[in-house]
Parts: structure tokens; C-alpha cells; sequence
């Protein structure tokens, strides 16, 4: 069985997706095309390089990895990326997006424009790293006409390069939907800000053939390296689970 994958941004929550992937290997599925916002964007070059799943846990995890993120001194961002980090060409060994191993897309926002940009062609690396580029975190990216941020402003699912492709999409979240207590000033605002960054994800849950994501998600954390084991036993978890939950259903539609 073939389907197609959608990988949301949560930064340190990658490794769930990384876990889903260890999930559908085992099961036997294949991935058709792979479309990717903010680290989404980062594992789907990584496995589109032809990475498997602990190959590139094992990078995440290692300190070489962890000596990319670089204090920014407060210019155009707290931190920024060491773009030429060998490590990077390790986890993106294939350096072009139309080269890649089956059909790869990133999706980014120009601020120039203030429009989606979606990418199956380019420079992975790069463009890899301005979908993942989280203001006021992380400096904007020029790369041709465009000044590029963080995909997940106005698009944290990107299905929409998948529709092209006639086959199921699967589509993974790194932020479920919980109710919050919160009820103070700075937890309702914090709580403001989350539901705007999500917002744009509501039409894109309702057209996946597969939703996956984990309440368990919301205690770990976003920008740390601590639970990386923790995010991929849940995406394994989680994902096993709702991927053989789709196949019965889908052999017994087809019974009946």
C-alpha cells in the first residue's frame, strides 16, 4: 500500500514523526510523496535522502547536532543555524529537492509577499531551514526573491502538494488540541497565541484519510533535547495503532 505524508512543525517533537515512520516501514507502507512544514520540513529531507527513521534520530541526538543551534547575539534573531555544520550534509546527503528519493515539498511563508510558498525544487538544506525558521527565534532566510519564516505561520499540516497524488494522505501533528486550564493573563495569552498558530490546520485534519497525533505530546517539551526518546516511542506507538486501526477498517469497506 501507498500513501502520502504530511508532517507538521513542533520542533524537538520531530522525533514523533520519525517514530510514525519506523511505524509505517514496519507495517509495510510505502511513502508516494512526502510534504513537510518546520521540522516536518527537516525529516522529510532526511528521509527523502533516503535516511531511515533511527538513522536520523541518532543525528538528532547527537551532540554534533546539538552544536548547530548558535546564540545570534540578538541580530535578526536569538539564535541561528550553522548552515555549513557537516552534520547537515550527513542528514541531507541529497542536496537538491527534485533529486530526492520520491516527490519532497517544503513549505515556507514569504513575508514579502505574505503567501504560502511551497517548494519541490531547490536547495534542501536551505530551504529546510527557513521553513523551520521561527521568529523572533530564528532570523529570516533570503533565498532567491524570497524572505522565508516558518511554514506553520499559515500552514502547520501541508497536505495541499499531496492532493496530486491519487493515494491516501496521512497526516501527522505535533500539537494536539486540548482544553486548557489556564486561566491567568499570561497563560490565556501564550494559550491566544497557540490557537492562531494552529488555526490554519482545522480544514487540512479534516481532509486526511489518517490523523495522527498524541495527547501525550503536550508534556514534552519544544525547544530541548530531553525527550527525544520519549516523542519517538509515542509516534511508534500512536502511529502503529492508528495505522492498523485504518487498514481493518479499510479491508472491511471493502467486504461490505
Amino acid at each position: 500500500m501507498k500513501v502520502s505524508l504530511a508532517l507538521s512543525g513542533g520542533a524537538a517533537r520531530g522525533a514523533f514523526h520519525l517514530g510514525v515512520l519506523s511505524a509505517l516501514e514496519e507495517i509495510g507502507i510505502e511513502i508516494e510523496a512526502i510534504s513537510g512544514t518546520s521540522i516536518g520540513s527537516v525529516i522529510a529531507v532526511g528521509y527523502g535522502s533516503g535516511l531511515r527513521p533511527y538513522e536520523m534520530l541518532e543525528i538528532f541526538k547527537s551532540k554534533a547536532f546539538k552544536k548547530v543551534l548558535q546564540f545570534n547575539y540578538f541580530q535578526k534573531g536569538v539564535l541561528k543555524i550553522d548552515e555549513s555544520a557537516s552534520i547537515l550534509q550527513t542528514f541531507a546527503p541529497i542536496k537538491k529537492l527534485e533529486a530526492m528519493v520520491r516527490p519532497t515539498f517544503i513549505t515556507c511563508v514569504d513575508v514579502l509577499s505574505g503567501k504560502i510558498v511551497r517548494f519541490s525544487e531547490g536547495d534542501a538544506i536551505t530551504l529546510a531551514i527557513a521553513s523551520s525558521a521561527l521568529m523572533p527565534l530564528f532570523r529570516p532566510i533570503a533565498y532567491e526573491n524570497y524572505l522565508l519564516i516558518d511554514g506553520g505561520f499559515m500552514d502547520n499540516l501541508p497536505i495541499a502538494p499531496l492532493k496530486a497524488f491519487d493515494v491516501p494522505i496521512f497526516g501527522v501533528d505535533l500539537h494536539p488540541l486540548l482544553e486548557s486550564q489556564k486561566r491567568h493573563f499570561f497563560g490565556v495569552y501564550f494559550r491566544s497565541l497557540f490557537l492562531t498558530f494552529i488555526a490554519s490546520s482545522q480544514s487540512q485534519i479534516e481532509a486526511c484519510d489518517v490523523y495522527i497525533t498524541d495527547s501525550r505530546l503536550e508534556g514534552s517539551t519544544l525547544f530541548g533535547f530531553g525527550d527525544l526518546d520519549k516523542c519517538f516511542s509515542l509516534g511508534y506507538e500512536s502511529g502503529h495503532q492508528q495505522i492498523l486501526t485504518y487498514l481493518s477498517q479499510t479491508m472491511y469497506n471493502k467486504c461490505f
